[in-house]
């Protein structure tokens, strides 16, 4: 496999990187758009329009692109992502109250955020430089993690079960860390392609179940006493996984889509003839939707190998999935196929 750029690399790119994308950004037509903490970004989708995806709010280079969305109830969502990459680059949290979008502030130095897991009480996120925060009621705390790579998914089992992936994606092997109530330490791994140079996410149902994907269609299995790598029949790229046991999809692909399926005991998977995939949100009855390049939102149900395309009211990279069975259902990203600085967009759908 090529080598990919650093630069597309930290973006999660789907495709080869194109020249730096311009850095201006336009308020959406569904809402004023205002920044700075605690401030009213949006109001969602204009009233009256049909039902459907809507354009919520679109973000300048000022915040940057959005990589997460996640809530434990439709009145309170959060989504991250931010500016920049690295060390020196700019963390944001945006919360939807169920009628706007509003900004929250970070502890200062945050870097960019990657991904949200809400976990009992506590609300994880990781990122840029191995930064991990943890949300308790309204207050922010740095965690360290004794890692400096980026951090690109979190999942938790409980207060003491919690897991993140990561990894340069370009130099030196993945990481996979796990906090146990008191620290974050290195997880053993099995032995892994030299070429697979990062897990991106990770999701489970609980300690003996937690599934991670990453580069080369790497997927490592947990049952609770050690980590095993599974065969999906394809080195293809696997970018997110989302849902239950039965019904668990990864999704992935640079220039061409992937999709596998796990069923509890064997994986199932097709490449599809469209661009890369990177976002998805599998409900507990195996039904939900994918997103990546070039605006794609697909609806898909358990098992499914060709989902079906939905319209949808943007072109920028849909990064990342969430939603409700009852609704709502969000996906936010940006011009993430291209180099920084980044705009971001997060769309919503009044669902199912």
């Amino acid at each position: 496999m090529l080598a990919r750029p650093r630069v597309c690399v930290a973006a999660l790119l789907l495709a080869a990187c194109p020249s730096a994308p311009s850095t201006s950004a336009t308020a959406t037509s569904t809402g004023d758009t205002t920044t700075g903490p605690g401030t009213t970004t949006t109001t969602g989708p204009t009233t009256g329009e049909p039902a459907g995806w809507q354009v919520a709010l679109e973000l300048g280079v000022d915040q940057g692109a959005l990589f997460s969305v996640w809530g434990p109830q439709p009145d309170d969502v959060i989504a991250v992502g931010g500016q920049g990459v690295g060390p020196t680059s700019k963390g944001l949290a945006l919360r939807w109250d169920g009628a706007a979008w509003t900004e929250l502030a970070l502890p200062p130095g945050t870097t960019r955020l990657h991904w949200l897991a809400g976990v009992g009480d506590a609300l994880w996120a990781v990122g840029e430089a191995g930064v991990a925060l943890r949300r308790d009621g309204d207050t922010w705390t740095a965690i360290a993690t004794g890692v400096d790579v980026p951090l690109w998914g979190i999942w938790g089992a409980g207060p003491d079960a919690i897991w993140s992936v990561g990894g340069d994606g370009f130099v030196g092997g993945p990481s996979l860390l796990r906090w146990n109530g008191d620290a974050w330490t290195p997880e053993s791994l099995p032995t892994l392609p030299d070429d697979c140079h990062a897990l991106f996410k990770i999701v489970g149902t609980g300690v003996t179940d937690v599934t991670a994907v990453g580069d080369l269609g790497v997927v490592l299995q947990y049952d609770g006493a050690a980590w095993t790598q599974q065969d999906v029949g394809s080195i293809a790229d696997l970018i997110s996984v989302s849902g239950p046991t039965h019904a668990r999809l990864a999704v992935g692909g640079r220039a061409n889509a992937r999709l596998a399926w796990w069923d509890g005991q064997k994986w199932t998977g097709a490449t599809l003839d469209r661009p890369g995939l990177s976002g998805v949100w599998i409900d507990s009855d195996g039904h939900g939707f994918i997103t990546g390049s070039n605006g794609q939102i697909l609806r898909v149900t358990a098992g499914d190998l060709e989902p079906e395309a939905e319209p949808s009211p943007t072109n920028l990279l849909l990064h990342a999935a969430f939603g409700f069975a009852a609704g709502p259902r969000f996906a936010v990203g940006g011009n993430l196929a291209g180099m920084p600085p980044h705009v971001g967009v997060i769309l919503q759908h009044p669902g199912p």
